[in-house]
């Protein structure tokens, strides 16, 4: 409620051009769900990013698990993944681009190359955490190798993996708006560079705002509630050096 009633104080001091009042932008926000044009653009964004999110998770997983529990692995991928973290997304957005033109692949590609050394940071130290009692204990008893990764290993690794999922979405969101903005011919980003191009701030903060909530949905409304039961399901008994997280 402060905020809004400091952007409407705000917004009477200045240009209606510069920062537009919150009716305004209420009433287009309500345009653009009411006709659908929203929808389907985020359909669009959202499938880009579930398809290159799903790439990274599926990357990421295996590649953070043998960093964590692979002395060799942790030397040969560590400095490539710190060097991943550190690319600026818009360069990233560029070169997939260049690289794919204005395709659905240049956002699968950039979508996957952020989010994935993100994600491998979170496995790599989830897994070395895990504690090596359990390891042991299962290698006494001659459990297999599939059998401890899937018994032991992944569930240990459930925090770090929501805590993953969390700032690998978070990298997507940014990335994805970014490419559409540069190339697509639809989506979020391409419909916020379309009002920019009219010059309709309006349109602008109607398109920003609304795919805010949406984003603010998905990380409250599911992956927060997600981590609440994964968090009281190991509060009732299983403890483990995952619990570092």
């Amino acid at each position: 409620m402060a905020f809004l009633t400091a952007w409407e104080v705000v917004a009477r001091s200045v240009a209606a051009d510069l920062l537009p009042g919150i009716i305004p932008v209420a009433n287009e926000m309500v345009a653009i769900t009411v006709s659908g044009a929203f929808f389907t653009h985020l359909l669009d964004t959202l499938s880009r990013v579930a398809v290159g999110f799903t790439l990274a998770i599926g990357t990421s997983i295996p590649l953070g698990i043998a960093m964590g529990r692979d002395h060799r692995a942790e030397y040969l991928f560590d400095l490539p993944i710190l060097i991943g973290i550190s690319v600026p997304g818009l360069a990233v957005a560029v070169v997939a681009i260049i690289w794919f033109g204005l395709s659905d692949m240049a956002a699968y590609f950039s979508v996957f190359f952020l989010a994935t050394p993100m994600i491998v940071f979170n496995f790599w130290q989830g897994t070395k955490s895990i504690d090596e009692d359990l390891i042991r204990m299962g290698r006494s008893f001659e459990v297999s190798r599939l059998s401890l990764v899937r018994n032991v290993v992944l569930p240990s690794l459930l925090p770090h993996l929501l805590a993953a999922a969390r700032f690998g979405l978070a990298m997507s969101w940014k990335i994805i708006v970014i490419v559409e903005l540069l190339g697509l011919t639809s989506g979020i980003g391409f419909m916020i560079n379309r009002q920019f191009q009219v010059y309709s701030v309006v349109g602008v903060f109607a398109w920003t705002l609304e795919f805010t909530f949406v984003m603010m949905v998905i990380e409250f409304g599911i992956i927060k509630r997600i981590e609440k039961r994964v968090t009281a399901w190991r509060g009732d008994g299983h403890s483990g050096g995952a619990r570092a997280a």
